[in-house]
C-alpha cells in the first residue's frame, strides 16, 4: 500500500498466491485475502462511486483513488481501505509468512 505525507490510502497492491495448502487443495489464506479485496473493489466502485481498479489479473489486484474524487468519496473510500488494511494485516499475524502487508 502507499500513504501520502497525510497517513491516508492512495493505492493498494495485493499480489503473488499465498500457497497455504491443507488437505483437499483448497488454498483459505488466498480466497480470504481474495474476498477482502473483491469486497473493497465493489464498496468502491458500486458504495462509493469510485474507479478505482487499476488492474487485475491471476494472483494481482491493483487499486489507486483518482484525484478528482469528492471530499465524501475520499473520505468513504479511507474507510474501506483503512478497514481491508486492518483485516490484511490480521491475516498476516495469524497465517505468519503467508500473508505480507508493506507500505511503500
Amino acid at each position: 500500500m502507499r500513504r501520502d505525507s497525510q497517513g491516508e490510502i492512495r493505492s493498494l497492491r495485493c499480489s503473488g498466491h499465498a500457497a497455504f495448502d491443507i488437505e483437499g487443495g483448497v488454498d483459505i489464506v488466498c480466497a480470504g485475502v481474495s474476498a477482502l479485496t473483491g469486497a473493497l473493489a465493489l464498496g468502491l466502485n458500486k458504495v462509493i462511486g469510485i474507479d478505482a481498479l487499476r488492474e487485475e489479473a491471476d494472483g494481482l489486484l491493483s487499486f489507486s483513488i483518482p484525484e478528482d474524487v469528492t471530499n465524501e468519496q475520499w473520505h468513504s473510500a479511507q474507510v474501506l481501505l483503512n478497514t481491508t488494511v486492518l483485516a490484511l494485516q490480521e491475516l498476516q499475524q495469524n497465517y505468519e509468512g503467508f500473508v505480507t502487508v508493506e507500505t511503500a
